[in-house]
C-alpha cells in the first residue's frame, strides 16, 4: 500500500496546477467573486435588447406645430372618453374612489 502524499505537497501541486492551466490559486476557499468576473460582460446586450424608438405622430405634430396636424387615434380616445363621462361609465375625480367610499362608511 503507497502512503498518500503529505498535505505541503499536494498545495505545492495545486499552486504549481493553477499556474498552467491560468486559474486562481485560493487555498482557503475565500470567497473571491472570480465566478463573476469570468462572466461575459451584459452592458452591450441589454442595450441592443430594446429596439430603437418609432417615431409618433406627436413626434412629427412638435417638429411641425403651423401644420395643424390631428391625431385621429388620440382625437377619437379623447371622444370615448368624453362619451363614457356622459353615460356615468368615466373616471371618478381624485380622491372621489371606491377607497374614498369605504372610508366613509
Amino acid at each position: 500500500m503507497a502512503t498518500p502524499p503529505p498535505a505541503a505537497r499536494l498545495a505545492q501541486l495545486a499552486q504549481l496546477s493553477s499556474k498552467i492551466f491560468d486559474t486562481v490559486y485560493n487555498p482557503t476557499a475565500a470567497r473571491t467573486g472570480n465566478k463573476i468576473l469570468r462572466q461575459r460582460l451584459l452592458g452591450p446586450s441589454l442595450t441592443q435588447y430594446h429596439p430603437t424608438p418609432l417615431v409618433h405622430f406627436r413626434d412629427i405634430k412638435a417638429l411641425y406645430p403651423d401644420l395643424g396636424l390631428v391625431d385621429v387615434e388620440e382625437k377619437a380616445r379623447l371622444d370615448e372618453i368624453a362619451r363614457r363621462k356622459r353615460r356615468g361609465k368615466g373616471a371618478p375625480k381624485k380622491g372621489q374612489g371606491k377607497r374614498a367610499a369605504n372610508k366613509k362608511k
